[in-house]
């Protein structure tokens, strides 16, 4: 089963049969079977049927909606996880701050340690100094992580130390020459490869928030992450070690020149998808946002890379992407009821 992105604005999606119908005006962009439907993320102005909107009810199938700029608007849930159980267990283990410490320790020891993996791969094509700097003092900071007791603040500023290590090398992991990268920014990002990440981010975020709401925990209530009000702490928690693999795959679409600046609009006027805080504060625009052409490309892009399979070893074997995205947080449920320890997802 896959997971459906559905990025043609003003299009509508209709049920015949056992189909689901993609229409533009009177033109059929494409069909999907139902049946090998698993999620679907419905990116900008798209319309569903009311039919489309029952099945999907009907059948559980996770359905986010996304704004055409990628910001969660919301998600079509039928019935919320029954196991009351699990959230008081996992409310009850996150009370301590012990646990939340220890948590969130293994959280950003699994991101650095896949950091350091992507590092790697790049160094072994790129024998730069700024990479090979980057991996030895990031080391260094995994080791502190390792076996010692340290508080939330302490966790979260080695984490930050270490992701501005890992930023610096960034300009010399870009090949294609119509980019550059001067260091991470956001809310709004303001440069083209800023931008990708952004985006990339944003669909890991809702594909890890659809595994947690199919195990049943509440997404709001995490350990690294501070909990405040409609922040999805747990569903930041969980991501965090797979943020690597976002990095590589706009890393290698820009260099492949899959994605091109052409593919870019500038300072243009926002619309009724634009966010607040997607705009300058200054001129009130969006400082740098795809065209239609370059969505579909990293939305393309980010299928693939969540239907890649990966070797793990607990459980053995090799699982795609999304089926790790629910691994994870069920052995997230498994911790939280002092079943099993949590053991970050190891990029290898």
């Amino acid at each position: 089963m896959s997971v459906v992105y559905i990025a043609d604005q003003g299009a509508s999606v209709c049920k015949r049969g056992d189909r689901l119908h993609v229409f533009k005006g009177f033109h059929l962009l494409r069909w999907f079977h139902t049946k090998d439907i698993s999620q679907m993320i419905i990116v900008g102005n798209i319309t569903l049927t009311t039919p489309v909107l029952t099945y999907l009810l009907k059948h559980r199938i996770d359905t986010v909606f996304l704004s055409y700029y990628g910001k969660f608007k919301g998600r079509l849930v039928g019935e919320f996880g029954k196991n009351v159980q699990l959230r008081v267990a996992q409310y009850q283990f996150l009370d301590s701050q012990t646990n939340r410490e220890q948590l969130a320790a293994t959280y950003i020891k699994g991101k650095l340690d896949n950091m350091q993996e992507h590092l790697g791969r790049r160094l072994k094509r790129n024998k730069n100094m700024l990479i090979s700097e980057a991996i030895l003092r990031n080391q260094g900071i995994i080791e502190r992580l390792t076996g010692a007791s340290i508080d939330l603040d302490s966790i979260r500023g080695y984490e930050g130390i270490a992701a501005k290590n890992y930023f610096t090398a960034f300009p010399v992991l870009i090949t294609n020459e119509g980019f550059s990268f001067s260091g991470r920014n956001r809310r709004p990002p303001r440069d083209e490869v800023n931008a990708l990440l952004s985006l990339g981010y944003t669909f890991l975020m809702n594909q890890v928030m659809g595994a947690t709401y199919v195990c049943g925990l509440d997404p709001y209530f995490g350990a690294l992450h501070d909990i405040a009000y409609g922040r999805q702490s747990l569903v930041l928690d969980l991501m965090e070690e797979f943020r690597p693999l976002v990095d590589n795959l706009i890393i290698t679409i820009i260099n492949r020149k899959e994605i091109r600046p052409g593919h870019f609009v500038y300072n243009a006027l926002p619309d009724d998808e634009a966010e607040e805080d997607g705009l300058d504060p200054g001129t009130r625009l969006l400082p740098v946002s795809l065209n239609q052409d370059g969505m579909k490309i990293v939305i393309t892009s980010f299928a693939k890379m969540v239907n890649s399979r990966f070797t793990l070893e607990q459980p053995a074997g090799d699982w795609s992407l999304k089926d790790i995205f629910l691994l994870q947080a069920r052995k997230l449920a498994a911790h939280c009821q002092k079943k099993k320890d949590y053991s970050p997802f190891a990029w290898t």
